[in-house]
């Protein structure tokens, strides 16, 4: 067996296996060969973050260059951008890759610190034709898209505004969603409201992909949701069916999740 390699691109995070440290343990799972990009580094623990600081973007550059210099890139997987200029150069040289691309747009961090700029939406809303897929969770789709996601149906909204911005696809992590906007108590399929959604769109059809709300919340799951697309595309599998099977890998990644010895609050995947 030979590993693929694949560019991964975000931040840094102190006292977590959030980030990059999430995108190179979940490629090598998924026997992909890691070849990590730090953008920003983000000092935080304990859901508390202190500092947020953006690697300078000829630095960024650099490490562009040298990933570019080591060999064949087969794919990329983009995170946390940090800066406008930064956001641009990574968009950049992610064009130039012939292999699948995959951006998760990340606006807030998980512990709720500013990752993305105004700013630097704008740079990367310019260049989302670049990816073959753009990934977002409810609140940062909410915010590229200027709308409250309360519904299903307001996330097909989002997901069409995001396409006519030049996605070539989406796909929302809703989480639980009613189907349309009323009283949960009135909704006859209130029931379905225990299952974590995504949705996808791609410019033409949508498409719901569901699988059970767990309690557990690791480190990591969006990284191996966004990789498992990465390595399917890499597989030569259609859109839909890598999206099928990321979605199972990335479920059991949460369902495996176990505590750290001395932080029980604190789960982490085994891949």
């Amino acid at each position: 067996m030979t590993l693929r390699p694949v560019a991964v691109v975000g931040a840094s995070y102190t006292a977590s296996e959030r980030g990059l440290a999430a995108d190179v343990l979940c490629s090598r799972a998924l026997h992909l060969a890691p070849l990590p990009i730090c953008t920003a580094i983000v000092v935080a623990s304990g859901g508390r973050v202190t500092d947020v600081t953006e690697v300078p973007v000829d630095t960024v550059r650099a490490q562009l260059e040298h990933v570019e210099a080591s060999g064949p890139v087969r794919g990329m997987k983009i995170g946390i951008l940090g800066s406008p200029k930064t956001a641009a150069a990574v968009l950049d040289a992610a064009a130039k890759i012939e292999g699948p691309v995959v951006l998760d747009l990340v606006a807030s961090g998980p512990s709720g610190e500013t990752v993305l700029e105004a700013a630097g939406i704008d740079a990367v809303v310019t260049r989302l034709d670049v990816p073959d897929l753009v990934t977002l969770s409810k609140a940062d789709a909410e915010l590229v898209t200027n709308a409250q996601i309360e519904s299903l149906d307001d996330a097909q909204v989002a997901a069409q505004r995001l396409s006519h911005r030049g996605a070539r696809a989406v796909l929302i992590r809703c989480g639980a969603l009613p189907y349309r906007f009323y009283d949960a108590a009135d909704d006859p399929g209130a029931d379905t409201d225990r299952q974590f959604a995504d949705l996808f769109y791609d410019g033409d059809d949508f498409a719901l992909f569901e699988a059970p709300l767990l309690d557990s919340a690791p480190d990591g799951a969006a990284s191996a949701l966004s990789l498992a697309v990465l390595a399917a595309l890499l597989d030569g599998e259609p859109m839909e069916v890598a999206l099928q099977r990321a979605k199972r890998f990335a479920t059991e990644s949460v369902r495996q999740a176990v505590p750290v010895d001395g932080h029980p609050e604190r789960l982490r995947t085994i891949w």
